[in-house]
């Protein structure tokens, strides 16, 4: 499959329960929280299996999903028509989760565009949810559209909505664990390549979140590597010191890259140790 190409879903795919996204849930017995996860441009809700076993073990049930136009869903690869159907497929499926476990406290993590969309979310508001997780958090990783500006790139979007922009993919800059550098790289569900729309909606939602953070007032805990040069770290501090929350922390892990979920294994514990222990001290 070419990387603006289509993906057509096998007959046996597996969906998130009650929802049309593929994708899995892992809800340990006595869940003591859930987590719906939503994750970043180019990869896919696969990548997130060892993340809810860890989670699982802390007692933390995950609700993970392929977005629109990534992982196993269909559709033209890494496109989407308007942005604002991501944050608003975050709602349908907290609206699944609710109605087949509608006493589990449920908070939402974001990682990098997955960041923007739930702050997007957050701005259309979203009351089902003791707290939002955020990772890498893109805000300041507007992406480069080179050689297109002001009217030139209206008219690109309008007309040549799925044209494709190399993403520039080097995993490198993802992890230090080089078996995860090359998972990343051999993974067929992975795109080298979004189309325009999809990049030009992101631009402007990481606009549109950074103008309406201060009427955010959800617990919010945020978390990037400091060596993060795929999403700047000032992108989380911005978002921090901007919401209105008055229940709000930053953690910046030293030496760590865009992927703390996916570095080495004293890293990706740490991590996964704080989300867990600060979703069950809100519920």
């Amino acid at each position: 499959m070419e990387p603006g190409g289509r993906t057509t879903l096998p007959g046996n795919r597996s969906t998130l329960p009650g929802t049309s996204f593929p994708g899995f849930e892992l809800v340990p017995a006595n869940a003591r929280a859930g987590l719906i996860i939503v994750h970043g441009i180019a990869e896919h809700s696969g990548r997130y299996r060892h993340v809810a076993a860890a989670l699982a073990a802390n007692g933390i049930a995950s609700f993970v999903y392929d977005q629109r136009g990534h992982g196993l869903h269909p559709g033209v690869r890494a496109h989407i028509d308007d942005f604002e159907f991501f944050a608003h497929d975050v709602q349908m499926v907290a609206a699944a989760v609710r109605a087949r476990f509608p006493s589990l406290p449920l908070f939402v993590w974001g990682h990098s565009m997955g960041s923007v969309i739930v702050t997007l979310a957050a701005v259309h508001g979203m009351a089902w949810t003791r707290g939002v997780i955020t990772s890498g958090c893109a805000l300041d990783a507007l992406p480069r559209l080179e050689g297109l500006t002001g009217l030139g790139l209206l008219l690109a979007v309008t007309l040549l909505p799925r044209l494709r922009i190399d993403l520039r993919v080097d995993a490198t800059k993802l992890t230090r664990v080089e078996e995860e550098q090359r998972e990343h790289m051999s993974d067929p569900l992975v795109p080298r390549s979004a189309s325009l729309r999809l990049l030009h909606g992101f631009a402007a939602a990481c606009h549109k979140c950074k103008d309406n953070l201060t009427g955010i007032d959800l617990p919010w805990l945020a978390i990037h590597g400091a060596a993060d040069t795929v999403c700047p770290v000032s992108g989380s501090r911005q978002l921090i010191a901007r919401l209105k929350s008055a229940d709000k922390q930053l953690v910046v892990y030293p030496e760590l890259l865009h992927e703390p979920h996916n570095e080495h294994d004293a890293a990706r514990a740490a991590m996964f140790a704080l989300m867990s222990s600060w979703m069950t001290s809100r519920v």
